[in-house]
């Protein structure tokens, strides 16, 4: 890993600092971690704490897991890329067992690793497929597409269901699915509206091709994420506001008010600076020797058409726009004009209330939560990433 060339950003004001707003939030400045990593990282995608303080982190660029110790600044590769014991070909999400574990889960591979409380890697568990009675026994789903998306207190992990029908068309509308590791058993905790030509799939002869997130940049979509008590943050951008999923009811919470921010060039440019830099994750269905093939690599090749954009953006956008925490929180990284450098997130509260918001240091993300703690990706100058701990406002 390199080292940084950079200085860490300098805090505005102090390192926690709250003030009220008039609308009765209250907005807090994260301006100075208590720890940062001191080795950098290409692109940070998931993190999880465990019981002894020290954090996992996937780097989906570098296709690596390392064991973080931000006390004393060490960082341990975990596991090494492959298909055998201890191994994986593509990580991308960490979630968290009640034991202490973490499963790392292998999208190349489609199943998990199990890390232990140590750190270190140890069994196997396979990639559950969705019966078809939940509607997912379309080719794409067969082949294991749908992907993890977070996991409760309990052990249940949280999938986002195949936004494709079992003839191969697309749908207007996916289910939440839960997966019960112990019982076994499968269970739809709600449903997400799609935008229209969001999903396409096509091909034929044993071999698919597919297309998630087609149409227009900046066109309101949904999101949603998992709170460890197992309740469901359904986001929805028109009207702005969170729904609460628990126990087959749903819970929405106030309206936010919100005024559309028209997209300027300088907005279209900076998206394409962003494309450009972005990672592509490509997966193949089918052909020679059967099977899921999967990789994550830069953007490469002859440019790709013109992006079509919208006349305005949505209040979020982006699958990874929402993010629960362990206590209850859904946190909502706010779109913003190329000119705003400052990443703003509103903190819903479990009713839906909004009660603060979260603003960051320039060209910095939050990457997850841990007891107590916001965990925030920092990007220097030459876009290498740093790890940052805060304590959770």
């Amino acid at each position: 890993m390199r080292q940084s060339r950079v200085p860490m950003l300098a805090g505005v004001i102090a390192a926690l600092s709250v003030v009220s707003s008039a609308a009765g939030q209250t907005k807090v400045a994260l301006s100075k971690p208590d720890a940062e990593s001191k080795e950098s990282f290409t692109r940070v995608t998931a993190v999880r704490e465990l019981p002894s303080g020290k954090v996992l982190v996937v780097d989906q660029q570098d296709k690596v897991v390392q064991l973080v110790d931000l006390a004393s600044g060490t960082m341990t590769k975990v596991g090494r890329e492959g298909q055998g014991p201890g191994e994986y070909g593509l990580p991308l999400t960490l979630l968290g067992l009640p034991s202490g574990e973490t499963l790392v889960f292998d999208m190349a591979g489609r199943r998990f690793l199990t890390i232990g409380v140590d750190g270190k890697p140890g069994a196997v568990l396979e990639m559950p497929r969705a019966p078809a009675a939940t509607g997912q026994a379309g080719p794409i789903v067969s082949f294991g597409f749908t992907i993890p998306r977070g996991i409760d207190s309990k052990g249940r992990i949280y999938f986002e269901g195949s936004p494709f029908t079992p003839t191969g068309g697309s749908a207007d509308s996916v289910p939440i699915l839960r997966w019960d590791r112990v019982k076994p058993v499968f269970d739809t905790v709600g449903y997400l509206t799609l935008p229209k030509g969001s999903a396409v799939a096509s091909g034929g002869g044993g071999r698919f091709s597919v297309q998630i997130g087609g149409g227009k940049v900046w066109t309101p979509a949904e999101a949603w994420d998992v709170a460890g008590d197992g309740r469901v943050a359904r986001l929805t951008p028109s009207p702005y506001r969170v729904i609460w999923l628990d126990a087959g009811k749903a819970t929405p919470g106030p309206v936010q008010p919100y005024t559309p921010i028209k997209v300027t060039e300088a907005d279209k440019a900076l998206y394409k600076v962003n494309l450009a830099k972005a990672p592509r994750i490509q997966m193949t269905f089918g052909g020679p020797g059967g099977g899921t093939r999967s990789s994550s690599t830069p953007q490469s090749g002859p440019p790709q058409a013109e992006p079509e954009f919208s006349e305005t953006m949505p209040p979020f956008t982006g699958r990874g726009a929402v993010l629960a925490t362990p206590e209850g929180e859904a946190w909502v990284l706010r779109t913003r004009s190329a000119g705003d450098k400052v990443p703003t997130y509103d903190v819903f509260d479990r009713t839906g209330a909004l009660v603060k918001k979260v603003m960051l240091n320039p060209s910095s993300r939050v990457v997850g939560f841990g007891k107590g703690t916001v965990y925030v990706a920092r990007i220097d100058d030459d876009d290498l990433q740093y790890l940052q701990r805060y304590k959770k406002p």
